[in-house]
C-alpha cells in the first residue's frame, strides 16, 4: 500500500509549500492595485476633467414674461458653458438686476447640474405717464421699481396685474423720464411699502378708492389724498397710511353721504379725528 503512494521532490521543497499563497497574494495586490488605479481615474474624469468639458444643464424656474432662454443669456450662460466657469454669485446678480425679477437664487449641483429659481415682482399700484407720446399705465411693486409699462406686445405672456389696484397720481414731474426699472425717490417709497402690505392684509380695500393722490409739500414731505369711488368728497391724510386708518376715513365718509347737500368737500383724519372741511367752515367729529 506504500508503494500506491508517490512523493516527489516538489511537494518535499519547502519553498513550494509557500510559494503558492505568496503567488496569489502578489496576484491580489496587483488587482487591487488596478482597481485603485482605475477608481482614481474615475474620480479624476468625474471631479476635475468632467465639469470643465461637458456643458452645464440648466434647470430653470421662471415665470410668464420670462422664458428660459431670455433667463439663461441675463444670468450670461450659454449652450456651451460649462459647470465650472459658472459662477453662481455673477449669476444671481445678474438676474437679480432684470427689471421683471423680483429674487433670483442660482444653485450649482455637481457635477454638471444648475438650478435657477426665480420670484416675479408683482404689482401693488399703478401710475398714468407720458411714455413714447402717449398715455400708458405704469405698474409698481412693493419696493417702488417701475416694472410693467403699458401692454401689448411688450407684456405678452405676462400675467395680467389685479382689476383692484390702487392708481397713484402725483409721483411723476413733467417730462419725466420713465423706464423699466427705474426706482422711484426715496421719499416715496414707504408709501408702496404700506400699499403691499395693505394688499396683503386687505386687497379688497382698494375697490372703494378710485385713487390715491400725492399732495406734495416741503423737504419731501406729503399728505395723500384718497379719492372714494365715484364721489366727489376728498379724505386727506397722513403718509402712513394703514388699513385701519384708511378704514376710519371710509366711516367717516359714509357719516357725510348723510348730510344731503351740505356735503364737505374734504375729510381731514390725519389727527386721527375726523374734521370736515366745506366751503364755508371747517367743524369736528
Amino acid at each position: 500500500m506504500l508503494g500506491d503512494f508517490i512523493y516527489s521532490e516538489e511537494m518535499e521543497n519547502p519553498a513550494y509549500a509557500a510559494g503558492t499563497p505568496a503567488k496569489a497574494e502578489k496576484t491580489a495586490k496587483r488587482f487591487l492595485l488596478f482597481a485603485v488605479i482605475f477608481i482614481g481615474l474615475g474620480l479624476i474624469w468625474i471631479l476635475a476633467i468632467s465639469p470643465c468639458m461637458v456643458p452645464v444643464r440648466a434647470d430653470v424656474r421662471s415665470f410668464p414674461g420670462l422664458d428660459r432662454k431670455e433667463a439663461m443669456a441675463v444670468a450670461g450662460i450659454g449652450s456651451r458653458t460649462t459647470f465650472v466657469s459658472v459662477n453662481a454669485g455673477e449669476a444671481e446678480l445678474r438676474l437679480a438686476g432684470h427689471h421683471l425679477v423680483d429674487s433670483a437664487k442660482v444653485v450649482k449641483r455637481f457635477p454638471d447640474r444648475l438650478m435657477i429659481y426665480l420670484e416675479p415682482r408683482k404689482a401693488v399700484a399703478v401710475a398714468f405717464a407720458r411714455v413714447n407720446g402717449r398715455t400708458q399705465p405704469v405698474y409698481f411693486d412693493r419696493h417702488g421699481v417701475a416694472f410693467r409699462i403699458g401692454g401689448g406686445a411688450a407684456n405678452a405672456g405676462a400675467d395680467a396685474p389685479p382689476s383692484w389696484l390702487p392708481v397713484v397720481s402725483g409721483i411723476f414731474d413733467a417730462n419725466q423720464q420713465i423706464w423699466p426699472g427705474m426706482r422711484l425717490s426715496a421719499a416715496v417709497l414707504p408709501l408702496f411699502s404700506r400699499i403691499g402690505s395693505i394688499s396683503d392684509d386687505d386687497p379688497n380695500i382698494w375697490k372703494a378708492i378710485s385713487e390715491i393722490k400725492i399732495a406734495k409739500k416741503q423737504n419731501d414731505l406729503y399728505d395723500l389724498v384718497l379719492f372714494p369711488l365715484h364721489h366727489p368728497i376728498r379724505l386727506r391724510m397722513g403718509s402712513d397710511i394703514t388699513k385701519d386708518s384708511i378704514y376710519y376715513a371710509l366711516l367717516m365718509f359714509d357719516v357725510c353721504r348723510q348730510f344731503g347737500n351740505n356735503v364737505p368737500e374734504e375729510i381731514d383724519v390725519r389727527s386721527g379725528i375726523g374734521v370736515f372741511n366745506t366751503k364755508e367752515a371747517r367743524f369736528g367729529e
